[in-house]
């Protein structure tokens, strides 16, 4: 642990009292409703920048600045020096430089195309079909394709930020044989919300990895496309901020990476569930009646699941 995490953690004990240390943040009393109950470590405040969270009252803010100067204003001047003096940074965070993102040449709404007489636009639809998208949700998602060029014959799902802006494509082959199965938009997944457009901050927020499991989830849905999500992530920091339950819905193979995310969504109080995906490979392969039974009947994550599921993995003579 370097000498300005060690300085904040002491800080944050000298100020807050005694707390739970846990990688990136720590857990202690809450100023607002914890006087009353002193053993109890509610508020979470990350060790980075200090954005926080009280999961019982929900005291928060994107860093400690206001609440110490209404709790503990003695301490203000001590803050600012550790965690606002650029001379305590523990990193230099350089930001990557975003570019406009444009939708391909000739991209085409297949929702004003259902009639086409173009062979391939007739496929393409036919693979959403497959794939499970109804009418509606052609719509809804707003899917094209493209007649020519290296979009053709592929099923392209934009994505738009809050402000409906496009920040982001995907496009799936229809053809197996295709040694690319995806050409997506380039831009930095730490800033991008697939269709935050769509998204309730204020209801249960499905987390799944691609946009293809996406057309099979409730509409309350986000893929983060991939496995990888932790508190650098607009997303993390968003569902944090607006205390959105989360349902993890990641492909089997990344059940390692989707308990580090329970792991950190948990310990900055978010409640967390998870999905059962046992006999499928992944969302995109279920039925959308199977993905709304398995919804209703998901379990609620626990600490100390992460432990059990690695002990699970250990084979027998493994630790010699």
């Amino acid at each position: 642990m370097d000498v300005v995490l060690k300085s904040r953690i002491a800080f944050i004990i000298s100020v807050f009292g005694p707390g739970i240390v846990n990688k990136r943040s720590i857990s202690v009393n809450c100023s607002k409703c914890g006087k009353d109950r002193p053993s109890k470590k509610k508020l979470v405040i990350r060790l980075d920048d200090g954005m926080h969270h009280c999961w019982v009252c929900g005291l928060k803010g994107r860093s400690l600045k206001y609440t110490i100067k209404k709790y503990y204003p003695r301490n203000y001047e001590s803050y600012t020096r550790l965690f606002e003096s650029e001379d305590y940074q523990s990193k230099i965070l350089v930001e990557e430089e975003i570019k406009e993102v444009k939708i391909p040449n000739g991209f085409m709404l297949l929702g004003n195309n259902l009639r086409s007489k173009d062979p391939d636009v007739r496929d393409t639809l036919d693979y959403a079909y497959s794939r499970g998208l109804t009418h509606r949700d052609i719509w809804y998602f707003r899917v094209g394709t493209c007649q020519n060029g290296s979009f053709r014959r592929r099923l392209i799902i934009p994505s738009f930020d809050e402000d409906g802006k496009l920040n982001y494509y995907s496009g799936r082959s229809i053809d197996s044989d295709k040694k690319i199965k995806y050409l997506n938009a380039k831009a930095p997944k730490k800033t991008l919300i697939f269709n935050e457009i769509n998204i309730r901050w204020d209801e249960e927020l499905t987390i799944v990895e691609g946009p293809m499991d996406l057309v099979k989830c409730n509409e309350n849905t986000v893929p983060i496309l991939g496995s990888t999500l932790h508190e650098k992530y607009e997303l993390f920091q968003k569902i944090v901020k607006n205390s959105t339950p989360v349902l993890m819905a990641l492909d089997p193979d990344a059940r390692d990476k989707m308990h580090k995310i329970c792991v950190n969504l948990y310990s900055f109080g978010s409640a967390v569930r998870i999905l059962n995906l046992e006999g499928y490979s992944d969302v995109g392969a279920m039925s959308k009646a199977e993905f709304s039974k398995r919804r209703e009947n998901a379990r609620v994550w626990q600490p100390d699941e992460r432990l059990i599921h690695l002990i699970r993995k250990i084979r027998s003579g493994s630790l010699f």
